[in-house]
């Protein structure tokens, strides 16, 4: 973690990530809204008005992130889009190779 990026493992072995310069001129603070309405790590850093962690990074990992994605939604749907989640996916790549038709989203970032 940075003053400007907060960054956390999962129990995936995938990584959150979340621009806070963003955060700051958020009105919506959605990320944080649907994360604790589903019982996850994010909370209001209320000094400096961005996200923070209630929980230590192991916790974190060992399963306190519930990995619904829905912080990553909300935030592209209502916020300032500062989140990102990468989640391993194992032979996602082979499984698009082998699709006869086009994929429709492509994550462009």
């Amino acid at each position: 973690m940075t003053d400007n990026i907060l960054e956390f493992k999962v129990r995936s072995g995938g990584t959150i990530t979340i621009a806070l310069d963003r955060c700051v001129e958020c009105e919506t603070k959605a990320c944080i809204e649907v994360c604790q309405a589903q019982g996850g790590p994010l909370v209001l850093d209320d000094e400096r008005g961005v996200p923070s962690l209630r929980w230590s990074l192991a916790e974190i990992e060992r399963g306190g992130c519930v990995e619904c994605l829905g912080c990553e939604l909300d935030c592209d749907l209502y916020g300032r889009q500062a989140v990102t989640i990468m989640l391993p996916l194992e032979r996602f790549d082979e499984y698009l190779d082998s699709l006869t038709e086009s994929v429709v989203y492509e994550h462009k970032r």
